[in-house]
């Protein structure tokens, strides 16, 4: 919405210094036109009593009303995109809000009867808010467990994360009876090797002593 917000702001400044320009170049022409048109508006309202009041009164409020719309998209409080982490020694760094979802993910993936998670994190002045969508298993102890999914969700944002958790609100789907947690799968099972051919065995041959030549004599 910020994208149509300044394209209306950008089509405004462009139509006001268009009608400017022509002012500055032909002024007695722009203020008769302008006589001209509010003098036909003041007839007509005149002459076609009440419906043209109704007419004008009508394009009137919804002109109010489009006006409205538009100042508060323009002024409303924005969702914060990255969150600001300070460190023990003072250091500032600043983590997007989608990293901390996706950290929330599979963190909160890891605990049991839990089969999908959907965190939607937002960041304010006072801390973050998160809201957590998950689907469980219908056999759960459904307060113990949204206290555990809460607690490891808090855990992982103040400890690990070193931000501060302003509110988490829970909401618990549970899925059909009879449903189990995809387990991963397992790895393959290694090949057996076949076994070697043996090797022929090579015959031994005997070598014979050389004869001395000194045992002649």
């Amino acid at each position: 919405m910020s994208a149509f917000n300044r394209a209306v702001v950008l089509l405004q400044i462009l139509l006001l210094v268009v009608l400017l320009i022509i002012s500055a170049v032909v002024p007695n022409t722009v203020l008769e036109r302008l006589i001209y048109t509010l003098q036909q508006a003041q007839d007509t309202l005149v002459t076609r009593w009440p419906m043209s009041y109704v007419f004008f009164l009508v394009v009137d409020v919804l002109l109010i009303f489009l006006l409205i719309v538009l100042l508060w998209l323009e002024v409303r409080p924005q969702a914060k995109k990255t969150l600001t982490v300070r460190t023990i020694s003072g250091t500032q760094a600043e983590v997007s809000t989608a990293s901390v979802a996706q950290g929330l993910q599979y963190r909160l993936n890891e605990i049991s009867d839990v089969f999908k998670v959907r965190p939607v994190v937002r960041g304010k002045r006072g801390g973050v808010d998160v809201l957590l969508d998950i689907e469980t298993s219908a056999e759960i102890d459904i307060p113990s467990k949204v206290e555990e999914v809460s607690q490891a969700a808090r855990d992982l944002i103040e400890h690990k994360m070193g931000l501060k958790v302003a509110k988490i609100k829970v909401q618990l789907k549970q899925v059909p009876h009879g449903r189990a947690k995809a387990a991963p799968p397992a790895p393959p099972a290694p090949q057996a090797m076949p076994p070697e051919a043996a090797l022929p065995e090579q015959p031994e041959t005997e070598q014979s002593a050389a004869p001395d030549p000194y045992s002649q004599f």
